[in-house]
């Protein structure tokens, strides 16, 4: 589960939102990626599409503690 991401509009949580209004600011610092620290305690840097736009249950789970994707709680 994703704990601790990289901020990149000054909110004070990392959630799935809308990428269009974190690209510019990503792109500038990490080439379109961002840090994200796991629960688990392991870095990894994926791309934002992967982190934010990415609804396969592969790329949900990672934001649910109990691993599961929650597509109900998907915005349309």
């Amino acid at each position: 589960m994703i704990a601790i991401g990289d901020v990149f509009l000054q909110l004070l949580a990392l959630n799935r939102a809308s990428v269009n209004g974190i690209a510019r600011r990503a792109y500038q610092r990490h080439q379109g990626r961002a840090n994200v620290v796991f629960c688990d305690g392991h870095v990894e840097s994926p791309r934002l599409k992967e982190l934010f736009i990415n609804t396969n249950d592969a790329a949900l789970v990672r934001w649910n503690r109990d691993h599961q994707p929650h597509r109900d709680l998907l915005r349309p």
